[in-house]
């Protein structure tokens, strides 16, 4: 258990290393209550600690964006929209991945999230080429034919 205990004293600022990489608590208050003391911005430095929160927190994002991304390839889109929006979604998550959490989640976990996701991208690059073909080859019939 812990135990808090309150100081009069003022606490000195500490400044951390580039090196140093902590994931940082979340709650629905943003307090936490430790001893009937309001604690706020609890930090995890230690990777073992982290990497449980950090990758339930990651799966939850992952399962969101894998449920988007079956709606979008699988919608009857004749603008190739929805392919565009499935590739800035991919990548926009891989973009966070690598910003925030992949000093506290497992190289493999990462690799198996990277392999599905270039699945999801090269199917949205193949339709959404697909598509562009057609357009442009509707667009060069209607020239030919006047």
């Amino acid at each position: 258990m812990y135990k808090v205990i309150p100081q009069k004293k003022k606490l000195k600022k500490i400044e951390f290393s580039d090196k140093i990489y902590g994931y940082p608590m979340a709650s629905p208050k943003k307090t936490f209550k430790i001893a009937d003391d309001k604690v706020r911005n609890i930090i995890i430095l230690s990777s073992k600690l982290a990497h449980p929160l950090a990758a339930e927190e990651v799966g939850k994002k992952y399962q969101r964006l894998i449920m988007t991304l079956m709606e979008l390839l699988t919608s009857d889109d004749e603008t190739g929209e929805t392919f565009r929006e499935a590739l800035n979604r991919i990548e926009k998550f891989r973009q966070e991945i690598k910003n925030k959490y992949r000093h506290f989640l497992k190289q493999k976990e990462l690799e198996e999230m990277g392999k599905q996701l270039q699945l999801f991208q090269k199917e949205a690059n193949l339709r959404f080429m697909q598509l562009q073909n057609a357009l442009y080859e509707n667009i060069n019939q209607q020239g030919k034919g006047k």
